[in-house]
């Protein structure tokens, strides 16, 4: 059995899937499989896979129920390695991506959700400076930085740059539809309680980033103060939030 598994879900990816298979296929790291969820595509999407299959350790899964999170469960569903990566079709891993990864995991056994530092680019391939709300786009590397972000609502994991320990989407129960384009900030956010998190310093991936004219920023808020609300109320967490933590909540009511 592999002791990684690579969820890469996918409808109608002939634009980009080829490079994105091609940066897994040429990972120095070789313990892995690729679990690749086709979500009904109708395009060239799975003749480009079919000719990686060996090179990337490709299962073709199949998720009927079109979209992200359903096909992610899928995915995870289908997995049985000791521990799961992230990846998206229009993203590019760096050939040492895995391994460093896995060396971290080995030197350091506390960490159970471990991201990398990336590099933006636009659908067009070129860098970007700037992340979602405007901003340079910031990946601490510390366990207390990255809890800190989450509870003010601001995702400091980039989501196909994360490989995980199996047990967490278990524990903290998969994705969910709940919180719009943000299934990623929602499973950490579960798992918060029970999970340590860490950041490579390194750029391992080139990220790229999609324009949503259906993305509303003010749901990771929304979702990070339910569950500060929620933590404080327990006893997980201590203190307060700032009450402004974007730019953009100016006048927003």
């Amino acid at each position: 059995m592999p002791k990684v598994s690579i969820v890469l879900p996918c409808y109608n990816g002939e634009a980009t899937i080829e490079r994105a298979i091609k940066s897994i296929a040429t990972q120095t790291y070789r313990d892995f499989e690729t679990v690749f969820v086709d979500n009904k595509s109708d395009d060239r999407t799975l003749s480009i896979i079919e000719q990686y299959r060996q090179s990337a350790n490709i299962r073709i899964v199949a998720c009927d129920t079109a979209g992200i999170v359903p096909a992610l469960n899928t995915g995870i569903y289908h997995s049985d390695s000791s521990f799961v990566a992230r990846q998206d079709d229009d993203d590019y891993w760096y050939p040492t991506k895995l391994e460093k990864q896995m060396l971290h995991f080995e030197e350091n056994p506390a960490t159970s959700i471990l991201g990398t530092r990336i590099r933006l680019l636009d659908e067009e391939g070129k860098a970007q400076d700037l992340g979602t709300y405007g901003r340079p786009v910031n990946y601490p590397v510390d366990d207390h930085t990255i809890r800190y972000m989450l509870i003010l609502g601001q995702n400091p994991l980039c989501h196909p740059s994360v490989v995980m320990r199996r047990e967490v989407p278990l524990v903290a129960g998969g994705y969910s539809q709940h919180f719009f384009l943000a299934e990623d900030m929602h499973l950490w956010l579960k798992a918060f309680p029970f999970f340590k998190f860490a950041n490579l310093p390194e750029v391992l991936l080139d990220y790229t980033q999609t324009v949503r004219e259906d993305y509303d920023p003010r749901v990771v808020k929304d979702l990070a103060t339910f569950y500060y609300n929620l933590y404080k109320s327990q006893g997980i967490i201590e203190g307060d939030r700032p009450a402004l933590v974007y730019d953009w909540e100016r006048g927003v009511k």
